[in-house]
């Protein structure tokens, strides 16, 4: 969360030393032929009241927030705790700021773009959160683009749009894959479900390709492409990519038919006045983040991967466990499986794997598949049902509710229990986005093993039995009841479990849990997690 500081809200009131004009450069589109010069044209000035200091600064919290998460990644983490870090050496310092606004215009013109650069203190704010308040995020980011970019902007060649484009992705999700927004926006490009359906992501039951980053980057770059041939303006495409070109549309027409960002900007909804600025913030950063000491991490996902198609279904941990891969490692590479597990059941679905794992995986497919598979499965039976349209025999599922409590909104629920916005919405028929606090909501079906039945103890009559007959009879009629299903329960542990959560839906105690699992931090549980739970 950033704070609030004097200083920040006295430099928006400041005047801005250099003017807003769009800055262009001589640039040769790739295989365009066309050539863009350099001018320098005075846009209209945008109304006093779009450029409130309260709209900055929930902009900035927001961008701070996403920052945070990233900085939570498992993979993040592990680079934060290394002694040689360049991270350890960073702080995020959000009282931190700079005056500086004629050194932040001139290094803005320098930069070759097609896209309409234009410096104001709106862009003053952003670049500094970026190159100074943040430095620490910073770093790290950067060191994410080091995986992600170099094929990014492989993909954005192909389709012929702005490879600098790309840097959307720190503003949308701060390159975070499993970015969920309020509105249930998902992945590094914070698609929404219908935009993504269109663009070809599938979202369903155990997959959201909107988390799959090579999709999601894909769709992304043809979603652009479509944007900038519908409104001939690289801003207002990107405005559009924030807001929807409906709503750009309406900007246009309330502008009077205006056809650049900087003239349209007024009329935008109050967050996409922003977000095109916050855009110039994020390129600025990566082309000068050496001049404010700023250092990529080096985060380590492996860069050598490859991908090969899966005919049967997989839990990513019976592959973690047969090719002794780190789980971590599996679900990093495969984002899009919501529940880990691979559902080809009837189609082939992609694995990700480092290229020296691949050799080994091709020859234990079926020992993956095999591998404790009903431990795996049997939970999952209800979603296997769902996703493949066979019907469970009936009392074999068991509903699992949730109550709404303050703060709650249907993304961060849909989220802690594995569903897309869309999908919680139609399993509790609801028409709108809002809920209230203490609202059931259907969130998920719990698998229930049909009981097999008990021996019956056959009933003698004492007075046919010598008393030697009957002692031995008493003796046995204990055991014969006692050859119950004693098999303990199969539970993966989910975002927001604890032990003592867990315990009290089977009706058992967390000691019991932990010492029938060996433990050793009953506080140390990891979503995925296989728990055996003795039956009472």
């Amino acid at each position: 969360m950033v704070k609030k500081s004097s200083g920040i809200l006295t430099r928006l009131k400041t005047k801005v030393v250099c003017n807003l004009v769009t800055i262009g450069a001589l640039v040769l589109l790739s295989g365009s032929g066309m050539s863009v010069y350099a001018q320098v044209v005075e846009p209209e000035q945008t109304p006093e009241d779009s450029l409130t200091e309260a709209a900055i600064q929930d902009c900035l919290e927001e961008q701070s927030s996403k920052m945070d998460e990233m900085l939570h990644l498992w993979y993040v983490q592990r680079e934060i705790i290394s002694a040689n870090s360049v991270l350890a050496e960073l702080t995020d310092d959000t009282t931190n700021f700079c005056h500086n606004d004629s050194l932040m215009a001139d290094r803005l013109s320098k930069i070759v773009t097609v896209v309409p650069l234009a410096y104001n203190n709106k862009v003053g704010s952003f670049i500094e959160l970026y190159s100074i308040r943040r430095k620490k995020s910073s770093a790290a980011m950067l060191g994410l683009a080091q995986y992600y970019f170099p094929w990014m902007q492989a993909i954005f060649d192909k389709y012929d749009v702005p490879e600098e484009l790309i840097y959307l992705t720190i503003i949308e999700s701060g390159l975070n894959p499993l970015a969920v927004s309020k509105a249930g926006a998902t992945g590094i490009w914070q698609f929404m479900y219908q935009t993504g359906k269109l663009y070809g992501l599938e979202v369903n039951t155990f997959v959201d390709d909107r988390r799959d980053p090579y999709k999601a980057t894909d769709a992304a770059a043809r979603h652009l492409k479509d944007l900038y041939n519908m409104f001939g303006d690289w801003g207002l495409a990107i405005s559009a990519y924030n807001c929807g070109a409906g709503n750009v549309r309406k900007a246009i027409a309330r502008s009077g038919g205006k056809q650049t960002f900087w003239q349209v900007s007024p009329y935008l909804p109050r967050e996409t006045q922003n977000y095109f600025p916050l855009y110039i913030g994020a390129l600025y950063l990566m082309k000068y983040h050496n001049d404010y000491g700023i250092q990529a991490a080096q985060i380590a996902i492996p860069s050598a991967v490859d991908t090969i198609m899966v005919n049967k279904e997989m839990h990513l941990e019976q592959v973690s466990k047969v090719l002794n891969i780190d789980l971590d490692e599996l679900k990093t590479l495969n984002p899009q499986y919501k529940r880990l597990i691979i559902p080809a059941y009837s189609q082939p679905y992609p694995i990700r794997l480092r290229v020296t794992d691949m050799v080994r995986f091709i020859e234990l497919q079926d020992s993956i598949h095999n591998y404790h598979y009903e431990e795996y499965f049997t939970p999952m039976k209800v979603y296997t049902s769902q996703f493949t349209g066979k019907p469970l025999a009936e009392g074999e599922t068991k509903k699992i509710y949730y109550y709404v409590k303050s703060g709650d909104n249907l993304a961060k629920i849909a989220a802690k229990y594995h569903l897309s916005v869309a999908e919680l919405k139609k399993m509790n028929k609801l028409n709108s986005n809002s809920v209230k606090v203490k609202q059931r909501l259907l969130v998920g079906y719990e698998y229930v093993a049909p009981q097999k039945p008990v021996e019956q103890v056959p009933v003698i009559p004492t007075d046919s039995l010598s008393s030697q007959d009957s002692t031995a009879t008493m003796l046995q009629a204990p055991v014969l009841q006692e050859q119950q299903d004693n098999t303990p329960v199969v539970y993966f542990v989910k975002k927001g479990d604890n032990l003592s959560s867990i315990a009290g839906r089977y009706n058992t105690t967390a000691r019991k849990i932990a010492d029938y699992n060996k433990l050793a931090n009953m506080n140390a549980l990891k979503v995925g997690q296989k728990l055996l739970i003795p039956r009472t």
